[in-house]
């Protein structure tokens, strides 16, 4: 959530600083409203004991002066007019400096004084700096459906998320055995699924868990049988034993740890390079072995192999010289010298420092090498991305990685093809790697943001979109997906006020580089705004927004379907009607999208008691999808 510097809006600040959460500013705004003695909300808020009144009233009468001002006070002196640090409070962090060498801001969190992200927003606006990557990942906005008419179950959701709507032939008991041994991986899923299939017959009901575990260690990890498990396996491997940032042995060792029993979680190298592996994941602020089958394969013998291996191959390094060619090189060997040209013998040492430089420059020439190839990849996967061909995105990412596993931005970009592929657990691995490379990635936070929010991880994902509009406030993209989550976990009145800051960012960036540079996503926060009002039943706005939207993309569906389901709902029918028959003139429309507005004609006929006409239309939606049981069953009723 971020404002412009021009104007406070006293709830939002607060969030943003850490100091109020929004369920309070809620029930603070409602209070207000029902308060006919208009006490301001700062006043509420401290009424209440959840801020200091000299809090709200320094960031109500200061802060925008503050912001603009060009000449920057110590930090700790905004903490102080801001009540959240005292005089003695700031003179002890000072006088502890001196021997610490800890920033000021480090020691008010270590002694309990001040959030983390209190500290973050007063320096974020008081000592700005700005994340420029060397190529930022392409913005994504995020979709939405309307007055969907079926809800899934979670074992259907579950088939939807890892790209597996074709396999309801599997029980759910099948399903959850899968998961127990993949962790949701969506590689391994599949791979098992498709062993699975091919020994369908041999799968009997009541006995799928015993069966499934023989299929695994038997079947799906036998050498030589599939060559992409082995394949896949390998890079997992190599991974970890050719790393770049860590020893492998220090890796190795910890990973022993892990497997053993979860390691608790810090911000160590260590663990940022063995979890950037896929070996482990983070759950609950604990390291654990990522799956089942992880620890069957990499388990405590394999360790055990690989540090021999390491340990062998440092030794056998080491160039050793037996002591009777020592006594011999001691001695003065006659020679014939090479004659330089100043007539000087060109003797041992000298060789030996031109092969050095002859190594140095081979070295020089392999880094040249290599940065070409990431380069040349990286352009092939963006060009890849563009063209929607995401498994060739994919391939072409891991060819970089393989070279150079600190690229964040391949990580990012990888998250978002694996996000075209519904893959988006790996999407939500990809982009973490790319935050913990590096934490200043904005889009990588979005990133995992959608990932999470695609994985019905609402809160988590909405943490996630905060990182990135910390990060950087001047893109209206997070804030419109922050949006969406927020609708998801049932805030809509904070989902309608996130929205609203969005459509601000995009009118400041339209006045500057006009409509073209923010017409799609204009679309889209105006049509998440018109859904808001639709929910609230103040429909008049709802059409106006939704209208809007349309100037801004005139065939954006989202914002034509809500249109015609609002003058549905307020009896404008033949205007409904027109609405959805003016979508169908899209010849880009799916499939899915044409059965969809069939079935809102269907229901617009029947509110207008047209019974065989709707009839038909219904009909319609059912010859585009055969398996949409809300239009069978509108048919049945209206008929």
């Amino acid at each position: 959530m971020s404002l412009p510097p021009s104007k406070v809006l006293l709830g939002a600040v607060l969030q943003q600083a850490g100091l109020v959460s929004g369920d309070r500013v809620q029930q603070a705004l409602q209070e207000q409203r029902k308060n006919s003695t208009k006490l301001r909300l700062g006043e509420i808020l401290a009424a209440r004991g959840h801020i200091n009144q000299q809090t709200a009233d320094f960031f109500v009468e200061d802060w925008s002066r503050i912001i603009r001002s060009e000449a920057k006070q110590p930090i700790g002196q905004y903490l102080k007019q801001a009540a959240l640090l005292n005089e003695w409070q700031i003179q002890t962090i000072l006088a502890e400096q001196k021997q610490s060498k800890l920033k000021f801001g480090e020691l008010a969190i270590a002694k309990g004084w001040l959030k983390q992200n209190t500290l973050d927003f007063f320096l974020r606006y008081l000592a700005p700096h700005r994340v420029n990557p060397l190529e930022q990942a392409p913005r994504k906005s995020s979709t939405v459906e309307y007055d969907r008419e079926i809800h899934e179950g979670f074992y259907k959701i579950k088939l939807k998320l890892l790209n597996l709507d074709d396999r309801e032939a599997y029980s759910e008991a099948v399903l959850k055995k899968v998961l127990s041994w993949t962790g949701g991986q969506s590689f391994l899923t599949r791979k098992l699924l498709d062993l699975i299939g091919e020994n369908h017959n041999s799968v009997i009901s009541g006995r799928e868990s015993k069966q499934i575990d023989y299929l695994v260690q038997y079947k799906l990890l036998t050498p030589g049988r599939d060559r992409e498990i082995d394949d896949y396996l390998q890079t997992i491997e190599n991974r970890l034993l050719y790393n770049q940032q860590i020893k492998p042995e220090k890796l190795l060792k910890l990973y022993q740890k892990i497997l053993i029993s979860p390691v608790s979680a810090d911000r160590s190298q260590e663990q940022q390079a063995l979890v950037k592996t896929g070996l482990v994941v983070k759950q609950q602020e604990q390291l654990t072995v990522a799956n089942r089958i992880y620890q069957l394969v990499f388990d405590s013998v394999w360790i055990q192999e690989k540090l021999k291996n390491l340990s062998h191959h440092s030794s056998s390094a080491i160039a050793t010289v037996p002591q009777a060619e020592a006594a011999n090189l001691a001695k003065p060997v006659k020679t014939s010298p090479i004659q330089t040209e100043d007539n000087r013998p060109f003797r041992y040492k000298n060789l030996l420092l031109l092969l050095a430089l002859i190594a140095l420059l081979l070295v020089f020439l392999n880094n040249i090498s290599r940065r070409i190839k990431v380069k040349t990849a990286f352009k092939k996967g963006n060009e890849y991305l563009k063209q929607q061909s995401f498994e060739e995105a994919i391939a072409q990412y891991n060819t970089l990685l393989n070279i150079d596993s600190n690229y964040f931005q391949a990580w990012t970009n990888r998250g978002y093809a694996l996000a075209g592929l519904g893959q988006y657990n790996e999407m939500r691995e990809s982009c973490s790697t790319a935050t913990i490379i590096d934490p200043g990635a904005v889009y990588a936070w979005n990133c995992q943001g959608e990932a999470l929010h695609n994985l019905e991880r609402s809160e988590e994902a909405i943490a996630a979109f905060d990182k990135a509009i910390n990060l950087d406030r001047s893109d209206p993209i997070f804030l419109i997906n922050k949006s969406e989550s927020l609708k998801a976990v049932g805030k809509h009145e904070e989902s309608l006020v996130t929205i609203e800051q969005a459509i601000e960012v995009l009118q400041q960036i339209e006045a500057i580089k006009g409509k073209a540079a923010v017409s799609g996503e204009f679309a889209v926060a105006l049509t998440f705004l018109g859904n808001g009002y639709r929910r609230r039943e103040q429909y008049e706005s709802a059409i106006l927004n939704y209208d809007r939207a349309l100037e801004y993309s005139p065939q954006y569906f989202p914002a034509q379907i809500g249109k015609g389901i609002v003058l549905n709902r307020v009896k404008r029918y033949q205007e409904a009607k027109s609405e959805f028959e003016n979508i169908l003139t899209d010849k880009q429309l799916s499939r899915a999208k044409k059965a969809q507005t069939w079935f809102y004609i269907g229901k617009t006929l029947c509110n207008a008691q047209q019974s065989s006409a709707s009839v038909a239309a219904f009909e319609r939606a059912l010859e585009l999808r055969p398996n949409y049981p809300a239009a069978q069953q509108a048919k049945q009723q209206c008929g």
